[in-house]
């Protein structure tokens, strides 16, 4: 009876504590008290059932750490722009099996509230890398424009690789202030004309308007400059990446030191949609979501010209600063 009940104690304090170490322990001590006795080879049977049902997960993460690195932190941070393809720039990039994405927007390096949340917060966001080496990408389009991103970013990984992917200013101010409309109109607020947010009453550009001043790439890229050189930050083309995808995803291989890997075979246009599309080797087939390739609100000939005109100046300083020029 002592042997019994000292069988029936141990099961009983595995079960209430299942992990796996655990588990092995109890299964010693069940052998050691087991003298012949069948009852004990019946808890030895409870324990391995708790096994398969309560420890499956801690089973599956040792698996994990033996085939994977422990979350890396990124060595590649998708900075923006806004409205410029970043999502599928990003969604693109996860088709090459040496990289891994972070799928949400963290918001660490532009945000007070989420940097106060710490290195190891930002570090269990982060997916496991292979041990086989590879790329983690995270990508957050608010840290361009963001004053505190950079020295942030710096502080981390003073060899973070930076990529910034840019469109022709005047469509990424609409685009943007499409985005905003649509915000707005789902809350059930007003919303004004494009005409009325972007222009003053005297017909001037308000530079100070988000939309407006997100598209002012000179002034924000200064910042970032200041503590990375230029060739850590690769300057992607939107608006050849909508076009020639895999012509624009193959410069972005060559930065990130990736054998070239994402072709024709991964991607596909997608005529109801209008854009391109990609195969994931696990999901599938699939696209980005419903808000992408959103028709933008209407803009008259008269206000984009005016726009173009007030970004040209702008736009020189930015190819100054990159050494590159866009037909903008």
């Amino acid at each position: 009876m002592v042997k019994v009940f000292n069988c029936r104690y141990v099961s009983n304090q595995r079960c209430a504590n299942c992990t796996l170490s655990g588990m092995m322990h109890s299964y010693t001590q069940l052998l050691y008290f087991n003298n012949g006795g069948i009852v004990c080879y019946l808890f030895i049977g409870i324990t391995l059932m708790c096994l398969f049902c309560s420890v499956r997960f801690e089973l599956d993460d040792e698996i994990n750490l033996f085939l994977y690195e422990p979350r890396p932190l990124p060595t590649c941070l998708i900075i923006g722009a806004r409205k410029c393809g970043t999502r599928a720039l990003l969604q693109f990039l996860s088709l090459h099996p040496k990289v891994r994405i972070v799928t949400q927007e963290l918001h660490f390096f532009d945000n007070d509230t989420t940097y106060e949340l710490g290195l190891n917060w930002y570090r269990s966001q982060m997916p496991l890398a292979n041990r086989s080496g590879g790329v983690t990408v995270e990508k957050t389009p608010g840290y361009f424009t963001s004053s505190l991103a950079p020295s942030r970013v710096y502080r981390l990984n003073p060899k973070m690789r930076l990529v910034l992917i840019v469109r022709n200013p005047v469509v990424r101010t609409i685009s943007d202030f499409t985005q905003v409309v649509h915000t707005k109109r789902s809350k059930g607020k007003l919303v004004q004309t494009f005409e009325q947010a972007v222009f003053n009453r005297d017909g001037s550009v308000r530079q100070a308007y988000k939309p407006v001043r997100n598209s002012l790439y000179a002034l924000h890229l200064r910042h970032w400059l200041a503590y990375f050189p230029i060739d850590q930050i690769h300057i992607a083309d939107g608006d050849r990446l909508i076009e020639e995808p895999i012509v624009e995803l193959r410069a972005v291989e060559r930065f990130l030191n990736l054998s070239p890997h994402i072709g024709s075979e991964q991607l596909y246009f997608n005529r109801t949609k209008g854009f391109y599309c990609y195969v994931h080797p696990v999901d599938g087939p699939s696209c980005l979501g419903s808000t992408k390739g959103r028709a933008h609100v209407r803009v008259s000939v008269e206000a984009r010209q005016k726009l173009q005109e007030f970004f040209q100046p702008h736009n020189k300083q930015f190819y100054a600063l990159i050494n590159r020029t866009f037909n903008w």
